[in-house]
């Protein structure tokens, strides 16, 4: 995160918190067991309000720090809107064609029949597709890991249908895209919006018998 930052489009100048080393640490542990091939210890949710960096980390380096330790990853996206994840996902794509991750990380070179803003891939096994909560689904395509961000815009949080359709997602469209339920790991990112939000519904949906830990 530290030295590819600048790699990031619009992403201004890095000032760094302790709350970046928290976001890298949770984020490369719960990949790396992935990456091994273990049962997942848990999922992640991480609530923090706008300005805090989260989705730099999380939606556009994250990924693009996967594939340089397996490139086979696959990742899926989703968020609120296309045009928000379709944004991280580019900015993501920017970072893996630059210079600098280039010269480092030659290996990771994309499928050109692949290689769109929204869906990339790399030519040894890898790539990232990108969804939204309501409109744009994911099926058909299967996930080692999800990045969720911001999955219900919080102008919206007043209405009922966008609430249960973001439950719908969070409970059964995105569990029925793991490629294993006991490895594949799910990252929810965003600001808390009330009683019935995703966090809200992830925390109540790893109280029941068998459930993914959180």
């Amino acid at each position: 995160v530290r030295r590819f930052w600048h790699c990031v489009p619009g992403a201004g100048n890095l000032k760094w918190n302790w709350h970046l080393s928290l976001f890298c640490d949770e984020f490369e542990r719960v990949i790396r067991r992935v990456v091994a091939g273990l049962p997942k210890e848990n999922d992640l949710i991480f609530n923090e309000p706008p300005g805090t960096s989260k989705s730099t980390v999380f939606s556009i380096l994250g990924p693009a720090w996967g594939w340089t330790i397996a490139p086979w990853l696959r990742f899926m996206s989703a968020s609120n809107s296309d045009n928000l994840v379709t944004d991280l996902s580019s900015k993501s794509r920017d970072v893996i064609r630059s210079e600098l991750y280039q010269k480092c990380f030659p290996e990771i070179q994309f499928r050109e029949a692949q290689d769109a803003k929204g869906y990339f891939a790399n030519t040894l096994g890898g790539d990232r597709f990108t969804c939204t909560v309501a409109g744009k689904s994911p099926i058909g395509f299967h996930f080692h890991a999800a990045i969720v961000d911001d999955p219900i815009d919080p102008k919206r949080m007043g209405s009922k249908a966008e609430v249960q359709t973001a439950r719908e997602f969070m409970t059964n469209v995105l569990p029925s895209r793991k490629l294993d339920k006991l490895v594949s790991a799910t990252i929810l990112v965003m600001q808390r919006l009330g009683v019935g939000d995703p966090t809200d519904v992830i925390l109540e949906e790893s109280k029941k018998e068998g459930a993914a830990k959180v």
